[in-house]
């Protein structure tokens, strides 16, 4: 059964001014005229506004946009939340940078530094193979605040998924370096990496018997229980 999740509201050390708010409301009010416009002229053109439900379609206005301003409403509270998919911000105060790489280190050699495991489908799904060199790479830490699939996960922030990929060097430098937000107790902290044209996610596991990684397709149905409050790491959106 998928948990109920419920989001608080953000609470800021500094609240916003009343011209500052004024200044939000516009943008959104204009830029929703602009597309309840947009749409009901498209309706009126291809006919399912006309005049026989004309009178029915005004009628119901004062309901419509309650409708609109409660989907704004729960719209805004992700944003300011910092709510993107599956998954909400927790790196937003902090800059996380993985520094420059040559792309040998791949994780299936990384033993070194997984102590405790290292997945065998690293070598059976032919993921040894090297990356191109990278520059410095800026990256957020998102946790998990709803049950999901890893390609729900990943798909969640709307982007294309090579903008959301880390190379395997990549990834072993931020588990070197900034260990400190890897997700605790034997919990996953997930990247997203490709090799070739397929997709691929590696979850560490940081707990008292040191470090594990395991491999997964993209493509696994298995569901993530925020509960646990897993963690993703991507490059900066």
């Amino acid at each position: 059964m998928k948990e109920m999740i419920t989001v608080k509201t953000l609470i800021t050390s500094t609240p916003v001014s009343e011209g500052q708010r004024e200044q939000v409301s516009r943008v959104i009010i204009d830029a929703m005229s602009k597309g309840v416009r947009s749409e009901i002229k498209g309706l009126a053109e291809s006919g399912a506004l006309n005049t026989s439900n004309f009178q029915r379609v005004l009628a119901q206005g004062n309901a419509l946009g309650a409708r609109l301003a409660a989907a704004v409403k729960a719209e805004f509270v992700e944003l300011v939340e910092n709510i993107v998919g599956f998954l909400k911000l927790i790196s937003g105060g902090e800059t996380i940078v993985i520094a420059p790489t040559d792309g040998h280190e791949t994780i299936a050699q990384a033993g070194d530094l997984f102590t405790g495991w290292v997945d065998g489908d690293f070598q059976r799904y032919g993921t040894n193979v090297p990356s191109e060199p990278t520059k410095d790479t800026p990256v957020q830490v998102f946790e998990m605040i709803k049950n999901g699939t890893f390609a729900q996960i990943f798909g969640g922030f709307g982007e294309n998924l090579d903008r959301l990929c880390l190379s395997q060097a990549q990834i072993i430098s931020f588990v070197q370096n900034h260990a400190k937000w890897l997700r605790a107790d034997g919990y996953g902290t997930f990247f997203l990496f490709k090799v070739g044209d397929e997709y691929f996610v590696a979850r560490v596991c940081r707990s008292s018997d040191g470090l594990g990684v395991g491999a997964d397709r993209l493509s696994d149905g298995y569901v993530w229980g925020a509960e646990y409050r897993h963690r993703v790491v991507v490059p900066q959106l």
